[in-house]
């Protein structure tokens, strides 16, 4: 299968092009995965905003297999509105995003995994599952393995002391708790504590291009994928 991915798009519109000419010659087993973050850009007017986001949606209606929409931590705060707080929130667009999450709440997942590769919005550090491992078999029935990470994670997604733990923010990143959750960690806790056995495919912080840091013995790793604020054309394409 081959899996195209398209990082925090922030209201940018590059990707409509992009996705158009990977589904014309798509299999039924290949897919898109958006990582999240589709709104709160700095610069996009808010009727721009709204639309794309409204055609991102539609993408997913057309295509409810192949195309895969995750959420990030410019998410959750229209989502769950007003339960959550994150910088770059619109105001003016939070009653009307709110009504088309809610209405679509089920399209959104936190995670997906296709063979070694996880698929999330910021990654997911041993450090933060070490730090939730008790909790996460309270609520999920089961702890978090190699095989059954994603499916844990949008597990989490269903409750509401799930969302918490999903949400966590370190004072890395202006919050109070002890770890980074798959919403929010940063490469360079995330590289302290990266999965055996997984490649993680994030995107959350902006890069100068697609960074590879892959050990292909153990297939561990990460892949950062957020470059199109400097590089709109480039997107990374994989074969799994």
């Amino acid at each position: 299968m081959r899996v195209l991915v398209i990082p925090d798009i922030h209201g940018r519109t590059n990707w409509v092009a992009l996705v158009a000419d990977f589904l014309s010659t798509a299999q039924a087993a290949d897919r898109v995965v958006f990582l999240g973050d589709y709104n709160d850009s700095f610069t996009v007017p808010d009727g721009v905003m709204l639309d794309n986001f409204i055609d991102v949606l539609l993408l997913k209606e057309r295509e409810p297999e192949r195309v895969v929409v995750l959420l990030g931590n410019h998410c959750f705060p229209y989502l769950f509105w007003p339960q959550f707080q994150c910088s770059g929130f619109r105001p003016t667009l939070a009653p009307a995003l709110h009504l088309l999450f809610k209405q679509h709440s089920g399209f959104f997942q936190i995670a997906y995994q296709a063979g070694a590769y996880l698929f999330t919005h910021a990654g997911v550090s041993e450090m933060w599952l070490d730090v939730n491992r008790l909790a996460i078999r309270v609520l999920c029935g089961r702890y978090a393995t190699t095989e059954n990470v994603a499916a844990v994670l949008n597990q989490l997604l269903t409750s509401e002391e799930g969302r918490q733990r999903l949400w966590q923010v370190s004072g890395y990143n202006g919050g109070r708790d002890r770890v980074d959750g798959p919403l929010w960690v940063r490469p360079v806790h995330l590289r302290r504590g990266l999965l055996p056995g997984i490649i993680q495919v994030v995107g959350h912080t902006p890069m100068p291009g697609i960074v590879k840091e892959v050990d292909e013995v153990t297939q561990t790793g990460v892949l950062f994928t957020d470059c199109h604020d400097r590089r709109p054309e480039e997107v990374l394409l994989l074969e799994i």
